[in-house]
């Protein structure tokens, strides 16, 4: 009998553009930031907690703050606000690595305004919303982003979350979010205003930046007066990749962190492996790490995080019955080539089944899983030069795994083909994909 349906429904369930939104699908990790940002939220004197997340893009960092707004959920009214999602639904993922402070904590205002409305049904005293309206118009202007002829907060407000850009923490712990599932076109045909599109920084100081901040500190103080404390769970800001404009949100401007809230945000991937991150003011500093899948005495071998991929390809198939699909060696395989990173797994556990459905197997063989991971292979590799060889070459010859003074390590680490692992202190190696042959072929695998 055919296993397509059962393809059919892995293949569904290994997207990387979703959110797992099941907790028993996710699978434990032993060094999860989630735990620890959990504990600070619990103790009594934490009400003004401030926790910045930072991790390798595609480790997971959206999982884990799912977690916490689903553990807090009990607690507080958690807003939990993807910023990338949002970007990406107006068809502008480019402009997230241009936005400013102030438009940050308007769409904060804005997705807390509307979701408290919705899910709680009282209305805001008349005339904030207009505020927020006015403090947005000022400061565009100021900026020199373009406005649009007519602006309608109520309509923009209920986009942003009928997108599944906002997602609401429900009272019983639970992740409540109507638009999850969305689909883009009805953001774009209501979302009129320009985001990340200023010519001109504004400056912490200058008043009209203090009256956006006053403004959804209002938003915050409404909600937190009549109902209970607020939790804001900032996702989206880790795709920054320029240093400059994350120096400029967390280190020259301390606006997200005056939020008058408690706030777990993904801090942005510039800040992951630069000294800057340690004057970011305000913010307690929590890493997400890749997942140790290779030895760090022996990187060709594999390491202790192996076994974290297979509970979360178990996690997401054990109720479709059968034989297994993937046996243990070939996922072992999978896991290793995914670098620790979940997306990366994720990604080809979906291949794998597109292979295997196309192939009408009951298992994947192994022409299927080199088939995909020689996919993956000639993907990472597609730019690299020379110059990216060498960095990564000594990288793979230093002892310790540390990283070279090169101007080129921040461009691999950026488009991970470099990769830190954790141990007492980082160290880090080529993406297990460019050792398979690109760097084989040199002779530096150990």
């Amino acid at each position: 009998m055919s296993r397509r349906e059962t393809w059919q429904k892995v293949y569904q369930r290994f997207d990387v553009y979703e959110y797992v939104t099941s907790a028993h699908w996710r699978a434990d990790r032993a060094l999860s930031p989630a735990r620890k940002i959990i504990e600070i939220l619990s103790t009594p004197f934490a009400s003004d907690a401030r926790i910045l997340v930072t991790g390798t893009i595609g480790t997971g960092k959206t999982t884990e703050l799912l977690r916490v707004a689903e553990a807090r959920a009990h607690h507080e009214f958690v807003v939990f606000l993807d910023l990338a999602r949002h970007f990406d639904r107006l068809g502008r993922i480019e402009g997230l690595q241009h936005v400013s402070q102030w438009e940050v904590c308007f769409l904060v205002g804005l997705a807390l305004y509307r979701s408290a409305e919705e899910t709680l049904g009282f209305p805001f005293p008349e005339g904030i919303l207009k505020d927020l309206e006015s403090a947005w118009t000022g400061l565009a202007s100021a900026s020199g982003t373009p406005q649009p002829a007519q602006v309608d907060l109520s309509k923009l407000a209920k986009a942003i979350v009928s997108a599944g850009a906002a997602i609401v923490g429900g009272p019983a712990g639970a992740v409540l979010g109507a638009g999850l599932g969305t689909a883009a076109e009805g953001l774009r045909a209501t979302w009129n205003l320009p985001m990340g599109a200023s010519s001109k920084r504004i400056p912490d100081d200058d008043e009209q930046v203090k009256t956006m901040l006053h403004t959804v500190n209002r938003v915050i103080a409404e909600v937190q007066t009549r109902h209970r404390p607020v939790l804001l769970v900032l996702d989206g800001l880790d795709r920054i990749r320029d240093i400059e404009r994350a120096r400029e949100l967390f280190v020259e401007s301390d606006v997200l962190a005056r939020l008058a809230c408690r706030v777990v945000l993904c801090g942005p991937f510039a800040l992951r492996h630069h000294p800057t991150a340690s004057a970011v003011p305000r913010f307690q500093y929590q890493p997400l790490v890749n997942e140790p899948v290779l030895d760090q005495h022996d990187p060709t071998r594999p390491g202790p995080g192996v076994p974290f991929f297979t509970e979360l390809f178990a996690r997401r198939t054990e109720d479709l019955g059968g034989a297994p699909l993937v046996e243990q060696r070939l996922l072992d395989l999978l896991a290793f080539y995914s670098g620790g990173r979940a997306r990366d797994f994720v990604k080809m556990i979906r291949l794998v089944a597109q292979e295997a459905w196309q192939a009408d197997v009951d298992a994947a063989t192994d022409d299927i899983i080199d088939s995909v991971i020689d996919q993956e292979r000639r993907l990472l590799e597609t730019g690299l030069h020379r110059g990216h060889i060498d960095v990564l070459e000594a990288v793979m010859r230093d002892p310790d795994h540390r990283l070279p003074k090169d101007e080129l390590v921040w461009e691999l680490l950026t488009l991970s083909r470099l990769l830190p692992y954790p141990d007492h202190s980082e160290w880090f190696y080529p993406h297990p994909l460019l050792t398979r042959y690109l760097l084989s072929r040199t002779g530096s695998t150990s």
